[in-house]
């Protein structure tokens, strides 16, 4: 039987094809190689680089530096190296130990989110020196979506709203009014496309490529996100001819360098984009190739080709980048170990059983609940006073609630990450001190303390049927039983647990939404 012969032009269309498919991959796979060599180099620079205090200095005889420490945790974990491991404990003393040691000296809202990303990367718990990082960035969120801290002055920052959302996902959190959040974002998309780091601000390449990444994670879709679409065109505009990126602005956009195009770069990644392709290319160069071009002999990189600006940072910085790792680093391990709460999924140790199975969901899906990093939800855990004031404040959705002075309490500091919610239920009478003036934060709440509360927050028809009774408590607990508000099997004076709290918040929340 004789073959059809195949015509001319169609066997060189075949074998053109062919021929650019086995150079694209060829290229691609020289690419890997290459990035694969690099990374290993810039590891070796991070390792002869660290201080004895398991810390990494911002330039090699520095003191260690706790900002530079979390990047450089981020770009090993995303490297592949476990920092945890004696590998990084060259005097007994690995990075987590360092961070571990140092005195609290967070603030911004930035700040909690870069140290939460940190050990999320290396799979520690989100508590450091007893503060719950994820628990307290939550606590920033501001009645329109915003991530936040008005006392700090940060109203509008675009970027400590894009750190917080990468952050609480690192640390298997759902997002708390997600959508609120999203819209509050997209609605500080530049008219050009790109973002700034606050609103009103001319659009830069690096805050675009990270809000790319928060955007994919928030839910879009980048085939169809319009908002995605127009950012990558803005980028696509920040390009120069040696591949890499200019931050975007006018006072900085003189030429190409690694932060930036290392931002961008995992914006692309994240946005399902090829840096390789033919779309990012200029005269033979792409953005991969302009950050291998800045490794120097000792193994950073260079911050432009002849410009040397905090090695140890833009070497993790670039590290992350080229090892192809978006924000944040460790979604990966999230995803696989089923530790993100969604519709989809469920806490190992809540089963559709559970008696309060349905209002704990409920408050979850609605992104006023959160489990804890291991995927469980601990749901017959005690809860304290500082962690019900929480319930109370995200169930009802009063984030906005200014806050007065006069409502100050001893054992109550900025730093701790009920602050806020406790001050807010504190202003509004919800809540009161301790009679000597303290807050007791960490004590348990019982059954009367919560019907106490509860019942304060009813509509005001409502809280008019309150009376007196033999005990302080014997009113509430009436007000409550008789509006359907309290649990089964409730005693005033036994501590409540975590389903138990969810279940009075959930019924309470179906009361004001029907009044």
């Amino acid at each position: 039987m004789r073959r059809k012969k195949i015509p001319i032009c169609l066997s060189l269309t075949i074998l053109l094809v062919f021929l650019l498919t086995s150079v694209v991959l060829a290229n691609n796979i020289l690419a890997d190689q290459q990035t694969g060599v690099s990374i290993n180099k810039a590891v070796n620079y991070l390792h002869s680089i660290q201080n004895n205090d398991g810390g990494f200095p911002g330039k090699a005889g520095g003191p260690s530096s706790m900002g530079t420490c979390c990047w450089v945790i981020m770009a090993l974990e995303a490297g592949g190296e476990d920092v945890t491991s004696n590998t990084w404990a060259p005097t007994g003393l690995n990075p987590i130990n360092y961070l571990s040691n140092l005195d609290n000296s967070l603030e911004s809202t930035n700040d909690y989110a870069r140290l939460l990303l940190a050990l999320s990367a290396a799979q520690q718990s989100p508590v450091f020196q007893n503060i719950n990082l994820a628990e307290k960035i939550i606590s920033f969120q501001q009645s329109d979506g915003q991530f936040a801290q008005p006392l700090l002055k940060e109203n509008g920052f675009i970027n400590s709203h894009l750190w917080s959302i990468l952050a609480l996902t690192s640390a298997g959190c759902d997002i708390p009014n997600k959508e609120s959040a999203k819209k509050w974002l997209k609605d500080r998309q530049n008219i050009d496309g790109g973002f700034g780091w606050a609103e009103g601000i001319a659009s830069d390449s690096d805050d675009t490529g990270i809000a790319i990444q928060t955007l994919v994670i928030l839910g879009e879709d980048p085939k169809s996100s319009a908002a995605i679409k127009n950012a990558i065109n803005y980028l696509n505009g920040c390009q120069d001819e040696d591949g890499g990126f200019n931050s975007g602005n006018d006072w900085m956009s003189s030429g190409s360098n690694a932060s930036s195009s290392a931002w961008v770069l995992q914006g692309l990644i994240a946005a399902g984009e090829n840096p390789l392709g033919e779309g990012w290319s200029k005269s033979a160069n792409n953005p991969v190739s302009y950050l291998l071009n800045l490794q120097t002999s000792d193994g950073f990189y260079n911050w432009k080709s002849d410009v040397i600006s905090s090695p140890a940072t833009i070497t993790a910085q670039t590290i992350m980048a080229l090892a192809q790792k978006p924000f944040p680093i460790n979604i990966e391990y999230c995803s696989k170990n089923e530790s993100l709460p969604s519709d989809k999924r469920e806490f190992s140790d809540l089963s559709a059983n559970n008696w309060a199975y349905q209002p704990i969901m409920n408050l979850v899906k609605a992104g006023l609940l959160s489990g804890y990093s291991d995927g469980t939800f601990k749901p017959d855990n005690s809860v304290s006073r500082a962690e019900f004031t929480r319930y109370i404040v995200s169930g009802l959705g009063i984030q906005e609630i200014k806050i007065s002075e006069v409502h100050d309490f001893p054992d109550v500091t900025k730093d701790h990450w009920a602050y806020n919610f406790i001050l807010i239920t504190a202003e509004i009478g919800y809540v009161a001190g301790m009679p000597d003036g303290t807050f007791n934060p960490e004590g348990k709440i019982n059954g009367a303390e919560l019907a106490t509360m509860i019942v304060k927050a009813l509509p005001t028809e409502k809280k008019a049927q309150l009376k007196d009774g033999p005990f302080w408590y014997s009113g509430y607990v009436e007000l409550a039983e008789k509006n359907g508000l309290l649990y089964p099997d409730f005693q005033p004076a036994i501590s409540t647990s975590r389903s138990q709290c969810a279940y009075s918040i959930m019924q309470l929340r179906n009361l004001i939404n029907r009044n």
